[in-house]
């Protein structure tokens, strides 16, 4: 997948379209205790990035009724934050998109963040499992981005 992108973007540069381009990661969700990560996606590019929305689809509730996931940027794979989804309900069955105004919750921004180039200071971006364990979790999450 890697060389397919990046065989994209170069023909894309070359024609002068590469700001139109919109990329996505994605990955599973792990379940875990309160305050374990449930992913940790690090910007595989050599670029600075806009993550523009983040979306995260729970097909199997974590099992704990106060369960929630913080999703944002990070400095680490550790890092904290709620910049993209603020407190969403881990179980329940749903998906939740950083775009949608109730879903976003509280610190959600509803707007492109920027995202350091991979190796750089705030190169990740984290969901951590908040309040109550997550135990039986199942689910993933998607991450689109363009390049600065």
């Amino acid at each position: 997948m890697a060389t397919g992108i990046a065989t994209e973007k170069t023909l894309l540069l070359i024609k002068g379209y590469l700001a139109s381009l919109s990329v996505s990661g994605y990955g599973a969700l792990t379940a875990g205790n309160a305050n374990a990560f449930a992913f940790a996606w690090q910007n595989p590019e050599t670029y600075k990035i806009l993550v523009t929305r983040v979306v995260v689809e729970v097909t199997t509730p974590g099992g704990t009724v106060n369960s929630v996931l913080d999703v944002g940027t990070g400095a680490s794979a550790t890092t904290h934050n709620d910049n993209f989804l603020d407190g969403i309900n881990l179980n329940a069955a749903a998906v939740y998109d950083s775009m949608n105004s109730t879903d976003k919750g509280t610190n959600g921004v509803m707007k492109p963040v920027l995202l350091d180039e991979n190796g750089g200071t705030t190169d990740y971006l984290t969901g951590q499992i908040l309040v109550a364990n997550a135990a039986a979790l199942v689910g993933k999450y998607y991450v689109f981005y363009m390049p600065r």
